[in-house]
């Protein structure tokens, strides 16, 4: 591995969900993540977002790492350390990437790395959860989000939630309750 400078953590370019697929280059296996997926399915802002997080599938990242210049990867390994990637096959126990802008002067995607076999994602903090892969994300407005019900299972498997988490939950009790996701011919009146 090679001795890379890095920005600063908290130094992100914020990144429209529109505009995720040009910085993807022709890959384009990937899911909207994170506080701007819960925000994407109500269609409006619910809190601050510094990061943008999508998830792929660890079958893909190979294909997805090939979108980008070796050097604005990073590999979170251990969680909370960011290590240059070297290029070769990223370990198993690695689950969370961060990318760079083209300069290498901001962050701008975070990978969220999803265990999988052919047919099944794998949940990597208890194997005993699993689902299909065609049941990982949902459509809205011509964006893939992940399941949010997938997206509470990480957030409230935490010890201790930070205050987004908290924020994040309770749109998504709102965002059911009022069916956001749901076709408009679906919805009750």
């Amino acid at each position: 591995m090679y001795e890379a400078m890095h920005p600063p953590i908290h130094h992100w370019q914020s990144l429209l969900a529109s505009h995720i697929q040009s910085s993807l280059g022709e890959f384009s296996e990937w899911v909207l993540c994170g506080g701007r997926s819960i925000d994407w399915i109500p269609g409006r802002t619910t809190r601050d977002h510094g990061d943008t997080d999508i998830g792929v599938f660890r079958s893909d990242l190979t294909a997805c790492l090939s979108s980008f210049d070796q050097r604005r990867v990073y590999l979170c390994d251990p969680p909370g350390e960011l290590k240059a990637w070297d290029g070769e096959a990223v370990p198993e126990d690695v689950h969370d990437i961060w990318i760079t802008t083209k300069d290498e002067s901001l962050w701008l995607i975070q990978l969220l790395v999803y265990d999988d076999t052919e047919e099944t994602v794998v949940y990597r903090r208890d194997s005993r959860i699993t689902w299909p892969k065609s049941e990982h994300a949902i459509t809205i407005r011509g964006i893939r989000v992940l399941n949010p019900i997938v997206t509470l299972l990480f957030k409230l498997h935490r010890h201790e939630l930070q205050n987004k988490d908290c924020r994040d939950v309770s749109t998504l009790i709102d965002v059911f309750a009022n069916n956001y996701f749901l076709p408009d011919h679906l919805k009750d009146e």
